[in-house]
């Protein structure tokens, strides 16, 4: 492979252009054919018995094209791209986006490899900045609740000789059988399952309520239609369960052995207290924190300059893919939450770009100080914390040092130390 050209399209963006032959393109799709052509099955042949041309001809010509292409440009481009940056003078503050443009049996590929690069910011304003917090005040139901978690914590399972019903919890084995075969992942033993959460699929934990200990018996289901295993996805399905013992959780009671198991205090009263104080102390932490994130926020506002595009793209797609996991683990949709927040789709998305471009313009601002103030890490120092993980990892320094991304851990460790360093700086009082 070779580069065919580096270009500038718009500030702080550097793009380049890699091409390989046809040769190259064949020599590594036949290096592709001789290392997969066990895993292909073609009518009329038994498994990796057919040759490339056969595997071609049903298949389609592409067949080993696309991995034959992430090899040459795994094996190639890296040099290249390094080499490219550092005659330049290029300092990529992101991992580069690749694009295959064109590929044609008797012409090869062509392929792109576009980065943002650091911007030329001009920092107006770099410390004095001013914030100030206050911590919300907790109230005795936040106390209570706090004790009525740690007591939930502390029950115990006690079995019982009667049916199962909602909030029990029965410890079981089961096998799921689906058009009468067992399916992988469809089985446990000894599994604690509580009646009533609804962490089973629909019908699992119905179908065993009523039931005692040393019962066996079958339960009908249906997975859902977007049920995450495809193939299970709107079937019909048999559970064959047997119970091991149905129990009951059993609170303790709210006396000094449970402030001593909980807290290690001798009385409620100084439990109370103490869970107060533990409140109190998180929130005026978190208070805290955004204060600090308020300064850097200044210091971003204080940073003028234009951000390369693809950089704010990639925080914008970040932010958003963050708030999509946070809700599927609420168990709620996009379209759920901004029902409930009133916002419509393109003001919710203008918000989160908004922030990502707020946030990328504070890294950069934050990692042009860096090197203003001499505070990028050395190459001794990177060392010194890689072989501090190799310790932990029972591993050498290199092989750690292979698996790291030298230039991103710079990047962030700068980062870091900026951001310290405009804090120690400012102003932050509480009221």
């Amino acid at each position: 492979m070779k580069l065919v050209n580096v270009e500038t399209p718009e500030a702080s963006v550097c793009k380049m252009t890699f091409s390989a032959t046809a040769e190259e393109l064949e020599a590594a799709s036949e290096a592709v054919y001789q290392r997969t052509r066990g895993n292909y099955t073609i009518k009329g042949f038994e498994k990796g018995q057919a040759d490339r041309a056969q595997i071609e001809a049903d298949r389609g010509e592409h067949t080993f094209w696309y991995d034959a292409i992430n090899d040459l440009m795994d094996q190639d481009v890296p040099a290249l791209y390094e080499t490219a940056l550092a005659e330049r003078g290029f300092e990529p503050v992101d991992e580069p986006a690749y694009d295959l443009i064109s590929v044609k049996k008797d012409e090869g590929f062509v392929a792109t490899a576009t980065v943002a690069l650091r911007p030329a910011l001009t920092l107006k304003q770099t410390e004095g900045f001013t914030a100030s917090f206050t911590t919300p005040a907790t109230s005795d139901q936040e106390v209570e609740q706090t004790i009525e978690r740690r007591r939930q914590g502390a029950a115990q399972l006690v079995p019982h000789k009667g049916p199962a019903v909602k909030g029990n919890i029965v410890h079981i084995d089961y096998t799921g059988y689906a058009d009468g075969q067992a399916f992988p992942g469809g089985s446990a033993t000894g599994q604690a399952v509580e009646l009533g959460r609804g962490r089973m699929i629909p019908g699992f934990e119905e179908g065993i309520l009523g039931h005692k200990a040393g019962e066996e018996f079958d339960v009908e289901v249906t997975f859902p239609p977007q049920y995450h295993a495809q193939e299970l996805a709107g079937k019909h399905a048999t559970f064959k369960i047997k119970v091991h013992d149905v129990c009951v959780r059993q609170l303790p009671a709210l006396n000094s052995d449970f402030a001593k198991k909980v807290g290690k205090v001798d009385s409620m009263e100084e439990l109370r207290a103490s869970i107060r104080g533990q409140i109190e102390e998180r929130k005026r932490s978190n208070a805290r924190i955004r204060a600090k994130s308020n300064i850097i926020l200044q210091l971003a506002a204080a940073a003028e300059g234009e951000l390369p595009s693809p950089l704010v793209e990639a925080a914008f797609h970040t932010e958003m893919g963050n708030i999509q996991q946070q809700l599927r683990m609420q168990r709620m949709t996009l379209d759920q939450f901004l029902t409930r927040t009133h916002q419509t789709r393109e003001s919710f998305t203008e918000s989160v770009r908004a922030s990502a471009e707020k946030n990328t313009r504070a890294r950069m601002a934050l990692l042009q100080l860096a090197e203003e103030k001499g505070l990028v890490p050395t190459d001794a120092e990177l060392d010194a914390q890689l072989a501090q993980r190799a310790e932990q990892a029972k591993k050498t320094l290199e092989e750690v040092k292979e698996k790291t991304d030298l230039r991103a851990m710079r990047r962030n460790e700068a980062i870091r130390r900026a951001a310290d360093w405009v804090v120690e700086r400012s102003t932050i009082e509480e009221q």
